[in-house]
Order: structure tokens, then sequence, then C-alpha cells
């Protein structure tokens, strides 16, 4: 993997700068063009060859406004004179449109830096995967995708991932619905827009897991290199785009049920790194976990189940043995807060095959439940 660090870019020009074209671009696919987020007024110029592919996703009060980053700007300079790019704008409803930009002019990535946020979701959605999907640029030219790459729809919606599921699961799961892109042979650089307004920042562990998310797709779509550019920016938008749930290690654990029965559940999105049983952050569980126990005597009895979401492609086995290292882990935990290891009954790992709720692919069966039992 690739990783570079987004420099700041010379400040915003007009959005009608000479070199920026808008003319419909023949033969390229393009799906749900009377969508009004992605409609735009420039003035034509001279035609455009097109020599690769920007994607951009429809903004929102909860990202920053895009800027391209100046080994970008250089990148479309170097395509030459008269080359540019085909610019897929991906609508909130998921929906694409395109046309060709004259991104090698000089000035002109100030000034499709503008146009880019000119288109803000007017439906609550966000999905990269269909601007990837809709590339009708040359076999093997280089693509750029600016996006906070938090996608709300299809295959990668990551309010369902929930930074939990595998990545390879992921890929599997795209492969199977048809929507893995043709990828062969080009450079993808991946402009991660920062996030804004009530969209909570990842943690070091979120990004590495969006990463590996977006490079095995890029990979398995035949991507020759994967790129990954921090976005900056200060300004948000002001689409409609919801916020991405982002598990949080410190949150206290639900307890429910009183008297001789109760129950604690630990999301494991929020505990474990991802697809695995080491804990993100052990002290916060313990302090967590502690508050749930409360008061354990001698008759109570102890079991921890661990769970995991049914996940389309998936491993079923692989989830069983995950679930059940999950559930070892926690009831080691529960010993480290307190809690004899005489009073823990049982620890199994069930998998997918007893959800918690339904559907079965509800990130909600991400999780391990401690139930306390007691005679009196």
């Amino acid at each position: 993997m690739f990783r570079r660090r987004a420099l700041s870019i010379r400040t915003l020009g007009t959005l009608l700068a000479a070199g920026v074209l808008t003319t419909a671009v023949a033969a390229c696919g393009s799906s749900g063009s009377s969508s009004p987020e992605a409609s735009a007024t420039s003035s034509s110029a001279a035609p455009v060859t097109v020599a690769g592919s920007v994607v951009s996703t429809a903004g929102s009060s909860n990202e920053a406004a895009v800027t391209v980053p100046d080994p970008v700007a250089a990148e479309w300079t170097a395509l030459g004179a008269g080359n540019g790019v085909e610019w897929i704008a991906v609508a909130g409803d998921g929906t694409t449109t395109t046309e060709p930009v004259a991104a090698a002019a000089d000035g002109a990535a100030t000034a499709f830096a503008e146009r880019m946020n000119a288109l803000q979701a007017q439906q609550p959605g966000r999905d990269a995967l269909a601007g990837l999907d809709a590339l009708a640029s040359p076999a093997g030219s280089p693509v750029w995708v600016f996006s906070p790459l938090l996608d709300t729809r299809g295959a990668v919606d990551m309010n369902l991932l929930a930074f939990d599921q595998s990545p390879p699961d992921v890929v599997n799961a795209v492969t199977a619905a048809g929507q893995l892109p043709d990828l062969t042979g080009r450079d993808v650089s991946f402009v991660v827009t920062p996030v804004a307004g009530q969209q909570n920042a990842l943690s070091d562990v979120q990004v590495g897991y969006q990463h590996a998310i977006w490079e095995g797709i890029a990979t398995a779509a035949g991507a020759a290199k994967v790129t990954f550019y921090d976005g900056t920016g200060t300004g948000a938008g002001t689409g409609t785009i919801p916020v991405v749930a982002t598990p949080d290690p410190s949150d206290k654990i639900s307890s429910e049920g009183s008297g001789p029965t109760r129950t604690c559940t630990l999301p494991t999105p929020a505990l474990f790194r991802p697809n695995e049983a080491a804990l993100i952050d052990k002290q916060a569980t313990l302090t967590a976990l502690g508050e749930c126990v409360g008061t354990v005597d001698p008759s109570t009895k102890i079991t921890v189940q661990g769970h995991t979401a049914a996940v389309p492609g998936g491993d079923p086995q692989g989830a069983v043995d995950l679930s059940t290292q999950r559930a070892t882990e926690v009831a080691a935990l529960l010993q480290e807060v307190g809690v004899p290891a005489e009073n823990i009954t049982s620890v199994v790992g069930l998998g997918d095959s007893a959800p918690l709720v339904q559907p079965a692919s509800d990130p909600g069966n991400r999780a391990v439940v401690v139930t306390f039992t007691s005679a009196g």
C-alpha cells in the first residue's frame, strides 16, 4: 500500500476557468444524467482527449470541501496539453453523470475542485463504488477518487460493515454482487476527504480498516497500483448524507435485566480489531466491563457467548472460530475485573448461527453476550 499526505493547494479559482469542458462524453456509459446534483454550468472549450478518470461523490455537511493534492495536480498536468479526464460525479442516490474536463490545463485543478464542491448530495447516500463501476476512460489509464470513502449504499455500506467485517469477505461480497469494477492495469489514487460536522473522525485502526477495504477491492479489480492521500480542507459542505457510526471502545457496555438473570452485551467492533480477537483498548474495555458486571455472588453462573453477523461470501467456520476467540478473551477479562473463574460455566462461539437481532446481517449481531444467572 502506498500512502501519502496530501499537500495544500493553491486558492480556488473561479468556476469558469479556461479549459474546463462540460460537453457530454461520447460512449461514456453515463447513468442517471438527469440528477440535479450533477448539473453544473460552464463554458465550452476545445475538445478534450480523455486520458484518465476522476470519480467524486456528492458532498455533505458531514465532510470537508474537496481539495486537490499538489501531487495529483502535477499528475493531471503531466497528461499533456489537450488531454484531460472524464469526471464521474456520483449523486447521493448512487446515480452517475460523466463529462470530460481539461484537467491538464494551467489552473484547471483549482477550478475543477470548485466544481466538485458544487456537487452536494440532495439524497442521503454515498457510493464511491458506483463511480468506479462507471469508468469508460481508456483501459489502463489512471483513476483518482475524491471521497470520504464512507459509503452508505451497496456492498461497501460502512454502516453494515461496522469496521469489523473481514476485508477479504467484503471483496468476496462485492464480487458476488457483481459490483467489482474493472480496474485492470490502472493506477488508482484515493484522495480521502476529511470528516466534518457531526461525523466522528476515524481512529487509526478504523482508517487502516478503511484503506484495507478499498485497496482490497481495487487490487481484486486488477489495479496495478493503489495510493492513498490524506485530504485537506476546513469548510464543510451542505449536502444531506447522515453520519456513519464509528464504534468507540470507551462507550458503556449495554446491560439489561435485573434480579436473578441479567446480560451484558459487548459490541465487538468497538472492542476488537477488525476480524481479530485482539483488543483495541484493553483498559477502556476493562473499565466498561467492570461497570457492567456489578456484584457476583458464589451462586452466580456466567455464560459467555460470541456472535458474528451473517456475511455474504463469508467463511462460516471462520466466523465460529473468531466468535470463540473473542468470547474466550472476554472470559479472561471477566477474571481481571474480579469474577472468580469457577463462576464462568460456559464459553462458546456461535458464529452467525444464533442472531441476536434480525436480519442476521445486522451489525448488532457482532457481539459477545455475558449472561449472569443467580440462585436468588
